[in-house]
């Protein structure tokens, strides 16, 4: 078991600590401030109760709100350029601002350019979400290039009288010229391949394939089972998938908020909304079946102090403290309770009670039942009592037999 354990360990860090990934994840993270904005745009402008449309229409609130959305998720691939060199240079303690910069400049550089009436425009789709991928390689490219050429002193040198801010802004130069260079060049020589362009490339080759890769309730299901299977060994598992989870359900969840920020038909049933929102309240169901179905005393003491932070996403109480960590009792209903929930998220969707994830993002430490109505409308606070129910009914079996194990060493200890 313990060399078990430290090679999924060992497999988990390595793809967490990954510099590139964790730029990456990073950045998407980073990316959290402009998705609020733009969720609650989008929440504000879909209120359609009597004569609010029109009411907002009248008095320029919904121009206001299509201008917040345009400037925000329309164009998230522009911040994510940026973030991603810049939390590369912060990794690798390099100039952060001008990392982010040069990165910004190749996603750009690499994007397509179109022509309407005569003018050279760039597309607000190239610039959206399904940019991403593009601006994830133009970004990692284009901030380790940098990097690189400062590393190697290709730099312009200046006399130390020189204030630091004009210091590094000539220091940039060389390499910026080199980045440039580097980014063209991919360009003309994908502009002459039957693809035309990067993201049409990316998205054949990576985003496309990714995407379906993912499009099914059985990966969902394990990618949650996965994420419960690390907790077991005491590994942050949302924390060690997230880069994956980014890769391949970021982008669909983008595609829905836009979509839904603009009335229009939602395009995917699998996001990483879908995925993190619907594992079920799963803590809180240890919880209360912990209070008022145990006898143990340590497991109604754990229970009452994790009822509250459960309610709002924080399991870390009710997984070290009955344990559910390294408890062989625990393994089942710990990767179980997830996947159902999940399943019943699927289900309920396709037989048409359900509608899609709308994107909006819901912040961690959001209480559970809000996050559903907010994501699904009320019918997702059906859905997330349903798999309340249902977590509880899973746990029932195997909480008796942790009852059974505590209650017998509580009785060793009182007899010592």
């Amino acid at each position: 078991m313990n060399t078990f354990k430290n090679k999924v360990l060992a497999g988990a860090i390595k793809v967490q600590n990954n510099v590139y990934m964790k730029a990456i994840s990073n950045a998407m993270m980073g990316l959290m401030p402009i998705m609020m904005i733009s969720s609650i745009a989008s929440l504000i402008n879909a209120i359609d109760i009597g004569n609010t449309q029109q009411i907002m229409d009248q008095i320029g609130l919904k121009s206001l709100l299509t201008q917040i959305n345009a400037m925000t998720i329309d164009v998230i691939s522009v911040y994510v350029a940026f973030l991603v060199g810049y939390k590369l240079a912060e990794h690798l303690n390099a100039d952060q601002l001008n990392a982010g910069i040069m990165s910004l400049v190749s996603f750009l550089i690499l994007s397509p350019i179109a022509t309407f009436e005569e003018t050279k425009v760039i597309e607000f789709s190239t610039l959206g979400s399904s940019g991403m991928f593009v601006a994830m390689f133009g970004g990692i490219l284009g901030a380790r290039i940098y990097i690189l050429c400062v590393e190697k002193n290709l730099t312009i040198k200046m006399p130390d009288s020189v204030p630091p801010i004009v210091n590094k802004s000539f220091a940039a130069i060389v390499p910026g010229v080199i980045v440039s260079t580097i980014m063209g060049i991919i360009y003309v020589v994908i502009a002459a391949t039957p693809y035309g362009t990067l993201t049409d490339m990316i998205y054949t080759w990576v985003q496309a394939p990714l995407t379906l890769l993912g499009a099914n309730v059985f990966a969902c299901m394990i990618i949650v089972a996965f994420i419960e299977f690390l907790w077991f060994f005491g590994i942050h598992g949302v924390l060690a998938v997230y880069p994956v989870l980014m890769l391949v359900f970021y982008q669909p969840m983008l595609d829905n908020l836009a979509a839904y920020s603009a009335g229009q038909p939602l395009p995917h049933l699998f996001t990483i909304g879908f995925i993190l929102n619907n594992r079920g309240a799963r803590s809180f169901a240890v919880a209360l079946l912990a209070i008022f179905s145990c006898k143990s005393e340590q497991l109604k003491a754990v229970g009452k102090i994790g009822l509250i932070p459960s309610m709002f996403g924080i399991s870390e109480p009710i997984k070290f403290g009955i344990p559910q960590v390294m408890n062989i009792r625990m393994l089942i209903p710990l990767m179980v309770t997830p996947a159902v929930s999940v399943l019943s998220a699927y289900l309920l969707t396709i037989v048409g009670f359900m509608p899609y994830h709308n994107g909006v993002n819901i912040p961690t430490g959001f209480p559970i039942i809000f996050g559903g109505f907010l994501t699904n409308g009320w019918q997702g606070i059906i859905a997330q009592l349903i798999q309340f129910v249902l977590c509880v009914l899973i746990y029932i079996p195997f909480m008796r037999w942790q009852d059974k194990a505590a209650l017998a060493e509580e009785g060793k200890i009182a007899q010592a």
